[in-house]
């Protein structure tokens, strides 16, 4: 299994990809069990990166977001 901290930073659709080929892959009828098993592992490891991006990006958005609306409320 690969450690995704270990790794070099990836951009978040690199990961999307990545996680799309696995899937593909696990779908694969004939995946041989050892593979499925590090497959679906790096799968959720990605997934768990995913999201946490995603919720990052989210928090930054909204703190922008609230930044503006706090300085045109002052503006007004």
């Amino acid at each position: 299994m690969i450690n995704v901290s270990s790794e070099k930073k990836t951009t978040y659709e690199e990961d999307l990809e990545e996680l799309t080929r696995l899937v593909d892959r696990i779908g694969e009828e004939d995946c041989p069990v050892d593979q499925l098993e590090e497959r679906v592992r790096r799968a959720a490891d990605l997934i768990r990166s995913l999201r946490e991006r995603l919720s990052a990006t989210e928090t930054t958005v909204r703190e922008v977001l609230g930044g503006l609306e706090d300085h045109e409320e002052r503006d007004q």
